[in-house]
C-alpha cells in the first residue's frame, strides 16, 4: 500500500486544511432582483395612474410592490447574515424603511453591495494572509520535495513567488 504513494500526502493535507479554513466570498440571493422589481413597480405605478379608471388602484399597486420590495430585502438580510455578513440594527432600519419609503429599494441595493464588496474584500484579504503566513515556511519544503521529484523551472517559479510575497511584506 506504501508502494503507491507519491510522498505529498502532507502536502495535500495541508491544502485541504486550508480549504477547511477558507470563507467563500459573500453573494447576495436576491440582491439582483430587488432593482428589477422595483423598476417594475414604478412601471406599473405610472401606467395605473395615467390609465386606470380608479385612482385607489395606483394606491394598491404601491402598497403590493412595497410590502414585496420590503421581503424581498428581509429575505437578501437573511442569506447574507447566513454567509456571515453581521448587520446590526440596521438591518431593521433598512427593512421598515423599504416597507414605507418608496425611494429606499435603490438605496438599499447601493448600500449592501458595499456592504458586500467590502465583506469579501477582508476575507480576500485575509485569505491572503493566511497563505502567505502558512506558505512561507512549507513552501521551501514542498518545493524541494518537488524539486526531487523533478519539478524542474516550475517549482524553481513557485519557489521565487512564495520567497518574494513574505520577504517584501516583512520589509
Amino acid at each position: 500500500m506504501s508502494a503507491n504513494t507519491t510522498g505529498d500526502e502532507y502536502r495535500r493535507g495541508r491544502e485541504a486544511e486550508a480549504r477547511q479554513h477558507r470563507q467563500p466570498t459573500v453573494n447576495p440571493l436576491y440582491r439582483p432582483i430587488i432593482l428589477v422589481v422595483w423598476a417594475i413597480g414604478l412601471v406599473i405605478a405610472l401606467v395605473t395612474t395615467l390609465f386606470a379608471a380608479f385612482p385607489e388602484t395606483t394606491f394598491w399597486v404601491v402598497l403590493v410592490s412595497h410590502l414585496f420590495l420590503a421581503g424581498l430585502v428581509r429575505q437578501d438580510i437573511k442569506s447574507i447574515r447566513t454567509q456571515g455578513v453581521e448587520w446590526g440594527l440596521s438591518r431593521h432600519v433598512w427593512f421598515a424603511a423599504t416597507l414605507v419609503f418608496p425611494l429606499v429599494a435603490p438605496a438599499y441595493y447601493l448600500y449592501s453591495g458595499r456592504v458586500v464588496s467590502r465583506e469579501n474584500e477582508r476575507r480576500r484579504r485575509r485569505q491572503e494572509v493566511d497563505a502567505g503566513d502558512g506558505d512561507g515556511g512549507g513552501a521551501d519544503a514542498d518545493d524541494g520535495d518537488e524539486q526531487g521529484d523533478g519539478g524542474g523551472a516550475d517549482a524553481d517559479i513557485g519557489t521565487d513567488t512564495a520567497h518574494d510575497d513574505p520577504d517584501s511584506t516583512r520589509a
